[in-house]
């Protein structure tokens, strides 16, 4: 009797042990952590995943800022530069613009070309004023000028100019007491026995 006591304790333990067991197997494999291959994708999907972010960031941050700085992207491009008006604005072989300094500046250049003329015999000038003209009845004779007044207007002072055969007067010339931008070449010459200063082969500007 204690045999079949003992025999059924025996296989109660066993039978409990292998409950047991099978729980603690099954419990391992439910809680297993992830495997290699598996970290891997979630790790490259993440990646992926703020990429995207970054580069939506980066987009909308481009296009705040072209709104802010008024860059229109769909806005026409501009007309090509007029190289004819580059070339009309240019100083390039003009020694003497007095078309650049200020109304006191101007006046003293020319009060220089009065005085000490040889200095700028051969200088080309550009220079603008009003327009004078002076017609001598003894020679049938037209001279004309670009006059020059100081910074307060009290003392004037002008060059004579010459232009070249391809003007013709009155037609291509300014009206009387109008604007007129000249550039020529300084030059000086003798007649009744003084000494006057001018502007040869000069043109309108």
């Amino acid at each position: 009797m204690r045999k079949w006591i003992s025999l059924l304790l025996c296989l109660t333990v066993i039978v409990t042990l292998a409950g047991c067991g099978n729980n603690n197997s099954s419990g391992k494999a439910g809680n297993q952590p992830a495997g290699v291959n598996d970290v891997l994708e979630a790790g490259m999907a993440e990646e992926d995943s703020k990429k995207a972010d970054i580069e939506t960031q980066s987009a909308e941050s481009d296009n705040s800022e072209n709104r802010q700085n008024g860059v229109n992207e769909n806005a026409p491009e501009p007309d090509p530069i007029d190289e004819s008006e580059i070339a009309a604005n240019s100083t390039e072989g003009i020694d003497v613009d007095l078309t650049a300094l200020s109304s006191t500046m101007v006046y003293s250049e020319v009060y220089n070309m009065m005085v000490t003329p040889e200095n700028y015999v051969g200088k080309t000038v550009k220079m603008d004023g009003i327009f004078a003209s002076y017609h001598d009845e003894s020679s049938d004779k037209y001279y004309f000028a670009c006059i020059i007044s100081d910074a307060t207007a009290c003392c004037s002072q002008g060059i004579e100019f010459v232009l070249t055969d391809g003007y013709s007067y009155p037609d291509d010339y300014p009206e009387e007491g109008g604007d007129v931008c000249v550039v020529g070449v300084f030059d000086t010459y003798q007649e009744g026995g003084y000494t006057y200063c001018t502007l040869r082969n000069a043109r309108l500007v």
